[in-house]
């Protein structure tokens, strides 16, 4: 047994060995936590481990991600490189998380590690903090650079990250935010984010009205309202743009109900008509299954498959869990 002085008056030769240290450590440090980061396997159906059908979409794989990094979690959004082997997300707190994907090319099944965490800078090259700091959307526009909505302060900043997000510590650069930005609910704004193959940006707003999720699209200079229909008590969380198609989650939450996430899409010419939305339903997460509060979505290609990952925000409670779904689309 290791004594506690002998952590205070140096360690005798036996504790040295290399088998033993991780054991030594944790007995000096009692506030060391050497459970490793990493990512541990989710089937989608509690009951039903071996299912993988979700309506309209078939289920590859998830899993809950863990890191002993007091700053992990709270992940609100994220996107992914070119070839789907690394994640950038970003979450309440404002900081970035990188990670690579490994894809078994067998099953498309995924795993998920090498992290890596930094601050979020603002437009004055401070790390935020405050209510400045509720970072919820992110899209990739192009040549390096992400735009990254903010609630609760309702705005829009771009950061030059660089092709490979080498450059996280990259200074905020405003960008114009909505008409009406100023009045959107407190915890009810910008949640998603997407670009279009054209250059426009689009925002979701999370907290809407009359059955309806307010749809801003920036293209040329100015913005311009459109409105995607909303399921009643669902709010809009997270928005990306894959292969002439929008894709959106839909989040509900009651308290012993629980969450419900609905997974829709509607072809982005839509935008441009000028009326209300209705998209398609393809997939719903509920009690029973892998569900928790989803607000991540990104798309990619895996193979001749269209390949949907969705990440969930944890609000850094013991009672939640970081997780990743991929789906592919049937």
């Amino acid at each position: 047994m290791i004594n506690p002085r002998d952590c205070k008056q140096g360690l005798p030769m036996r504790f040295l060995s290399l088998p033993l240290l991780p054991l030594v450590l944790a007995a000096c440090s009692p506030d060391l936590d050497l459970t490793p980061p990493g990512s541990q396997a989710v089937p989608l159906y509690d009951q039903s481990p071996e299912r993988t059908d979700l309506d309209r979409l078939s289920y590859l794989g998830g899993v809950t991600l863990t890191n002993p990094d007091e700053r992990f979690g709270g992940f609100s959004a994220l996107t992914l490189s070119p070839d789907g082997s690394r994640l950038l997300a970003v979450s309440d707190s404002a900081y970035w998380m990188t990670a690579n994907i490994g894809w078994n090319e067998t099953d498309g099944s995924l795993s998920v590690g090498a992290f890596s965490i930094s601050p979020i800078l603002s437009r004055s090259g401070d790390p935020l903090d405050g209510r400045a700091a509720d970072s919820e959307a992110i899209a990739d526009l192009g040549g390096g650079v992400h735009a990254v909505s903010f609630e609760r302060e309702h705005r829009i900043n771009t950061y030059a990250l660089g092709e490979d997000w080498s450059r996280l510590d990259s200074v905020g650069e405003a960008f114009p935010a909505p008409p009406g930005a100023d009045d959107f609910v407190d915890n009810g704004g910008m949640e998603g984010l997407t670009s279009l193959p054209d250059g426009a940006l689009l925002a979701g707003i999370e907290g809407g009205s009359d059955g309806v999720h307010p749809l801003w699209l920036h293209r040329d200079g100015s913005w311009a309202r459109s409105e995607l229909a909303a399921a009643p008590d669902y709010g809009l969380t997270a928005l990306d743009y894959h292969d002439g198609h929008v894709y959106a989650l839909e989040r509900f939450w009651q308290s012993g109900i629980g969450n419900r996430i609905r997974i829709l899409r509607f072809p982005a010419a839509a935008l441009d008509t000028g009326g209300r939305i209705e998209p398609d339903l393809l997939g719903t997460l509920e009690a029973g299954k892998a569900v928790d509060n989803f607000e991540g979505l990104a798309i990619t290609e895996r193979g001749d498959h269209t390949v949907l990952l969705v990440m969930s925000d944890d609000n850094y409670s013991r009672s939640q869990r970081t997780l990743l779904l991929a789906f592919q689309l049937d």
